[in-house]
């Protein structure tokens, strides 16, 4: 996400999840809804693949490792990496099975074709828009080939997302990107296969409306979307 994410980030280390919980608080559910419901969505795509070895999953950006305990039941090979060192530290103790770095934001420290999957949570509107093509080319290098690329953002298209982006202190420097713009980007830098999908359009548990939000992913007033893409 570049270097000047760091101190931004490092500064909300220690509260980031009551900083994100006071912000959202109207909606009726903690973050923690939200990144079960992130979780969930990215099992379901990367079970679609049928792997037939545990697949070795880099998230970059992973900030706290808050999705992490959420995916701890699947077969995966976890690693973590961010830029910002404090979350890092948090993330090593909450998660001590996922492997994690630190790095600059620019060059991913990884040799090309290292993972078999690749996601990122909410980093791009992060990333200043002339470094967003470095950042997806970076992301096909490390992966193997026929690699999973996921990216999850906050979707440009819903006024109380925007909303609520506006007023998030360390949201203060994001630049949204459309659903359109996001598969754009991964379509300039090589990948196919690429499918949009919006997701948390209901703030509630029940699993009827679980259900019927795996019907609504063509609508464009979820929350977030996700764009998946095969390298």
């Amino acid at each position: 996400m570049g270097n000047t994410g760091q101190p931004e980030f490092n500064q909300y280390a220690s509260n980031y999840e009551a900083v994100i919980d006071d912000y959202i608080a109207f909606c009726g559910q903690p973050q923690a809804f939200y990144t079960r419901a992130k979780a969930d969505h990215l099992q379901r795509i990367l079970d679609v693949k049928g792997r037939t070895k545990p697949p070795d999953v880099l998230d970059v950006g992973c900030g706290h490792g808050l999705i992490h305990p959420y995916l701890s039941g699947a077969n995966y090979r976890l690693t973590g990496i961010d830029v910002a060192e404090s979350a890092i530290q948090m993330a090593r103790e909450m998660n001590p099975n996922v492997h994690y770095d630190v790095y600059n934001g620019l060059r991913l420290p990884y040799a090309d074709q290292s993972f078999d999957v690749l996601f990122t949570i909410c980093v791009l509107h992060h990333i200043p828009v002339d470094q967003r093509p470095t950042f997806i080319s970076e992301a096909r290098r490390v992966l193997r080939p026929d690699g999973t690329f996921v990216i999850f953002e906050h979707n440009n298209l819903n006024p109380l997302v925007r909303w609520v982006v506006a007023r998030i202190p360390f949201d203060r420097n994001a630049v949204l990107l459309s659903s359109r713009h996001t598969q754009k980007l991964v379509r300039s830098a090589g990948f196919r296969e690429i499918n949009c999908s919006y997701i948390l359009f209901f703030p509630f548990d029940a699993a009827p409306l679980r259900k019927l939000e795996g019907h609504l992913g063509w609508l464009p007033m979820g929350a977030q979307y996700s764009v998946a893409a095969t390298k």
